[in-house]
């Protein structure tokens, strides 16, 4: 998966609450409480408004807080988060996510209606099953494997960037692995009998299986209302996943979406 870069050097950032104590506490220390004596410890600074702002811990662009640290022959990571400092956003987040995760393109994906009824005898795994492309609103079923136990956590990138949480949710409120074929939607109870795909596009799916899911209220949540996760849920998932064991199923996919 492939996306755009920029130049992360103008991001403008501004140190947390939490560490602003601390950044007082240290310009006290070093007796730096104006401007003027700022100026005259890190000269590289551009004008006093830039140094007014460092002083407050204010929003500042990564170059000039590099400048900051280097005059003062202090530690990035006493006062910026990794998150904070390296701008991980909604996008790059997705991208460790889904790097984590094996290609699985001929194991699980979007089966076309027709093939349910004689999926007992399909027991075969293949690229030919799963649907690489299909049509705008196009009936379709996301399937996963049999062979597994455990609980499923599905999301899904869209075309327009979106990701949707499909398991947990209305779509498969019941997560639990139980070595059999499973199929989104579980219909009955979910609402809808079958998958469309509207927005044209590639849309990426990302599925793991664990021995159980994080104590997180909004994954709770999410078996009774579609959710669209957001960065702090991304990196709540994000963190969950890295700490599990090596062999832990991870898997990706893809399909693309045409006009109809």
């Amino acid at each position: 998966m492939k996306t755009n870069s920029s130049d992360r050097s103008a991001q403008a950032i501004e140190i947390s609450g939490a560490r602003l104590a601390k950044w007082k506490t240290m310009l006290t220390a070093r007796k730096i409480g104006t401007t003027k004596k700022l100026l005259s410890r890190v000269p590289e600074l551009t004008g006093e408004q830039a140094a007014r702002k460092a002083l407050n811990g204010q929003r500042l662009d990564r170059q000039t807080w590099e400048a900051i640290f280097n005059g003062l022959k202090l530690n990035r990571v006493d006062f910026f988060s990794d998150v904070e400092w390296f701008d991980r956003n909604l996008t790059t987040q997705w991208e460790i996510l889904w790097n984590l995760a094996a290609d699985a393109s001929d194991r699980f994906g979007l089966v076309l209606p027709e093939h349910v009824p004689d999926s007992s005898l399909w027991d075969g795994v293949g690229s030919d099953k799963f649907q690489q492309t299909i049509a705008s609103r196009t009936s379709v079923l996301l399937e996963i494997p049999g062979g597994f136990l455990g609980y499923l956590i599905l999301v899904e990138q869209d075309a327009l960037g979106n990701i949707v949480l499909l398991s947990p949710s209305p779509l498969m409120s019941n997560p639990v692995l139980t070595g059999s074929i499973q199929r989104l939607p579980q219909y009955p109870p979910s609402p809808f009998e079958f998958l469309q795909p509207i927005t044209v596009g590639t849309n990426y799916l990302w599925a793991g299986i664990f021995a159980k899911l994080p104590e997180l209220r909004w994954l709770a949540d999410a078996q009774k209302r579609p959710l669209r996760l957001q960065m702090a849920q991304l990196t709540e998932l994000l963190a969950y996943v890295s700490k599990q064991p090596q062999g832990t199923p991870l898997w990706r996919s893809s399909y693309v979406v045409t006009a109809s």
